[in-house]
């Protein structure tokens, strides 16, 4: 005899995976947008890394670092990765919330973040109460 949960079979550990392989390429991208600003790529003259404030130079080297070891922790679907990207997601939202002077205000990518965070939490939930298949 077989229960309603023994036939659900939505695979949320696969889910996870693609979800965080999405947000890896996403953070790979965040991050190489921070380090085009040390590097000078694509400089302007609001965007010259030596003529920012150095708070937001250390926020930008912060962030260049961290989003890369975020990136691949998330595509190896790694444990690690995930909290890793947590920590950076959750300090990208902080820094915004209360210090807006370092990158400006990012309402629209901090609602972004809370959104991928809340997801990311839920699908870990959902795939954490399913047995794995051997």
């Amino acid at each position: 005899m077989s229960t309603v949960e023994d036939d659900d079979s939505t695979p949320y550990g696969e889910y996870l995976v693609w979800f965080m392989r999405a947000v890896a390429v996403l953070w790979l991208a965040k991050g190489l947008m921070h380090w085009s600003l040390v590097i000078g790529l694509g400089e302007g003259p609001d965007t010259r890394f030596l003529g920012m404030p150095p708070m937001t130079q250390a926020a930008t080297v912060f962030f260049a670092v961290l989003d890369l070891v975020a990136a691949v922790g998330l595509w190896m679907a790694a444990a690690w990765g995930g909290v890793i990207w947590l920590i950076a997601a959750i300090s990208h939202v902080l820094l915004n919330l209360f210090m807006p002077h370092v990158f400006g205000r990012q309402l629209t990518f901090i609602s972004v973040i809370i959104i991928l965070v809340a997801v990311y939490l839920g699908l870990t939930f959902m795939a954490s109460r399913r047995p794995a298949i051997e």
